[in-house]
């Protein structure tokens, strides 16, 4: 063992020992070694941490026992909550004896999380009556409680409001990135809320993000985060779809409009506002004609056309915007705001070979994105500069590469899970039954669902990868599923109430879509069936999936669709098993898993499971558990 393995191990102990209910895990233990060395070393290390590895501790107490500055990346504001209110302030405590040990943390957010005091102010001292005489009465009171909480609040977070309130309200009490004019340049910088969010990231030793916010500051040249040594990307096998879409660009005529608006209020004379409005119309007529489209490139010469004057009119209002006297919030504001449209609109009228043109209809409205078909191009500055620990349950095959890594999947460390999979668990495949798009497939799937559950004795999660299934099986099994089985649908309440529901009716049954996947943690009887009606490959019909099919050429299937689904299929099958204690069942219903070459592929992250295809083997292994 190398000294920087041994003295992270040594720390390990010692917080396991302060933590109660905390317990010695082997895969633990071997992921702060590999992990200590990497840090140690320089080097890059990616490395699969089973369920129940303790994957938190695996990359923190190394972190620490190194006295680096670290910033961990988490796929979703949920999991950045989630190592502020749990994990963080309990190593936090394990250590507050040992000053060798002292370390100190903050989380950080995009600033659209944060109150703007400019805005608030402008609410105050009735700048604003114009536009909240144009706003629901509902959402006035939303806002008035926000300005009042204002002086109330010490981070002026949003995940920290006392109170309900809707995405319309804090919007007028927020500012994007685009359309802030930076703290040097704001009346109240001195005071910000995100300003101050990024002094203690500053100062910390341990700085939380999404993956969102890291992938804005490697687009914006490291604007947003403070210097580190090492980066924690968590839930890793997200990364890749995250880091597309924070490197993408989205157009649309209203996106225009809105920051034509900006620069007519902070403008004197209208005619060029007014102009670029025009032109936000005329995008929106041009970019009907495209609906469901990938563009070509060059851009079709109607939407080149388009794009370009309003290219034109941004450079034209951002030269009258600077050469205004006055510098007004309302003409920063509108400075920051053109700004940006100007360099979104190049981005997509440069185009280059990587970038993926499409038109999609958004809620009736037609948008344009801009993506890169790889990230490897966007992530290679980051390798070469920063230490980087990269972790998931599961890592998907050739999901390295993609991100611009010379990894092979043979290179991916993999420490055990702590659960006796063998024991806990049982993965059954229905080979019996019609496959998708077979006209009795339906019934059929009804039918098998219900003897599952039935066997199970209801505590199931059924995933579909439709709303049109889950829909017409809710329908046709709710009330049949046996004495005091519920049968709760996605759509029956909010997320949180919803898993609330099913946690505490232990013979319940939730019927949900993809976005239950991942995100659901129902520990012990509350869940011990894991039902999925296919296997979850992606849609057909998207336009960036498209682009790397066309460049994978044969091979696309299997290196395009397949560690997609793979990794879904793993995610969802990973809210069975959560603590030594649990027991259950994966079920998938998909009989091409029987005869297509793919099979291990797809299962590549349920492989640890004792497999079936006989019903009565389920049947055994529920019998067992309640004897």
């Amino acid at each position: 063992m190398t000294p920087a393995a041994a003295s992270a191990i040594e720390l390990l102990d010692t917080v396991i020992g302060r933590l109660s209910h905390a317990e010695q895990r082997d895969g633990q233990a071997d992921m702060v070694r590999h992990v200590a060395d990497a840090i140690d070393t320089g080097t890059t290390l990616v490395v699969q941490a089973g369920t129940g590895t303790g994957k938190t501790l695996g990359y923190l107490v190394p972190i620490l026992a190194a006295g680096r500055t670290a910033v961990i990346a988490t796929y979703t504001k949920a999991l950045q909550d989630q190592l502020a209110s749990v994990d963080l302030p309990l190593l936090e405590a394990a250590c507050a004896d040992r000053p060798d040990l002292s370390f100190s943390w903050a989380i950080l957010k995009g600033r659209n999380n944060y109150l703007c005091r400019q805005r608030v102010s402008e609410i105050e001292t009735g700048q604003d009556q114009l536009q909240l005489n144009d706003t629901p009465a509902d959402v006035v009171r939303e806002i008035r409680d926000l300005v009042a909480w204002a002086d109330e609040t010490e981070t002026g977070e949003i995940s920290d409001v006392p109170f309900t309130v809707g995405d319309s309200a804090w919007r007028k009490v927020s500012l994007g990135s685009d359309e802030c004019p930076g703290a040097a340049k704001c009346s109240f910088g001195e005071t910000c809320f995100t300003e101050r969010a990024r002094e203690r990231a500053k100062n910390a030793n341990v700085i939380v993000v999404n993956f969102t916010l890291y992938g804005l500051d490697l687009e914006q040249d490291r604007e947003f985060l403070p210097d580190h040594d090492v980066v924690v990307f968590d839930e890793v096998h997200e990364l890749e779809d995250v880091i597309s879409e924070t490197a993408s660009v989205s157009l649309t005529g209203r996106m225009i409009a809105t920051a034509a608006e900006t620069a007519r209020v902070a403008l004197a004379r209208q005619k060029l506002p007014n102009a670029l409005a025009k032109t936000g119309k005329e995008l929106d007529e041009v970019l009907q004609r495209y609906v469901g489209q990938r563009l070509p490139q060059p851009l079709p010469p109607d939407v080149e056309g388009t794009i370009g004057n309003a290219a034109q009119q941004c450079g034209l209002i951002s030269d009258e915007l600077r050469a205004t006297i006055n510098e007004t919030p309302e003409l920063l504001r509108a400075v920051s705001t053109i700004t940006r449209m100007n360099e979104s609109l190049d981005k997509v009228l440069t185009g280059g070979s990587n970038m993926v043109v499409f038109v999609t209809d958004v809620r009736g409205a037609a948008r344009l994105t801009a993506a890169p078909k790889r990230v490897d191009r966007v992530l290679g500055q980051l390798w070469d500069d920063t230490t980087a620990i990269l972790t998931s349950a599961t890592i998907p095959p050739g999901l390295p590469r993609r991100l611009g890594l010379a990894f092979d999947d043979d290179d991916i460390v993999r420490v055990a899970s702590p659960f006796d999979y063998e024991k806990q668990s049982l993965l059954y495949l229905a080979d019996d039954l019609p496959v998708p798009n077979d006209a009795q497939r339906s019934a059929k799937l009804q039918s098998r669902i219900r003897e599952l559950i039935s066997l199970s004795g209801g505590s199931a999660l059924v995933l579909f990868t439709s709303w049109s299934v889950l829909r017409d099986t809710a329908d046709a099994l709710d009330g049949k599923l046996g004495k005091g089985v519920n049968l709760y649908r996605q759509d029956d309440m909010p997320k949180k109430a919803l898993l609330d529901a099913f946690r505490q009716d232990h013979a319940s049954c939730l019927f949900a879509t993809r976005g239950f996947f991942q995100g659901v943690d129902v520990p012990g009887d509350a869940l011990r069936l894991v039902i999925l009606d296919k296997v979850p490959f992606p849609a057909m019909n998207d336009p960036l999936l498209d682009a790397r099919r066309d460049e994978a050429g044969s091979s696309a299937f299997m290196t395009v669709d397949v560690p997609i689904a793979a990794a879904s299929l793993a995610q969802a099958a990973g809210r069975l098993i959560r603590t030594a204690t649990d027991h259950g069942v994966v079920a998938i219903l998909d009989p091409r898993l029987s005869t297509k070459r793919y099979k291990s592929a797809v299962l590549y992250g349920v492989s640890h499971m004792p497999e079936t295809n006989q019903l009565s083997q389920v049947q055994e292994f529920f019998a067992s558990r309640r004897t």
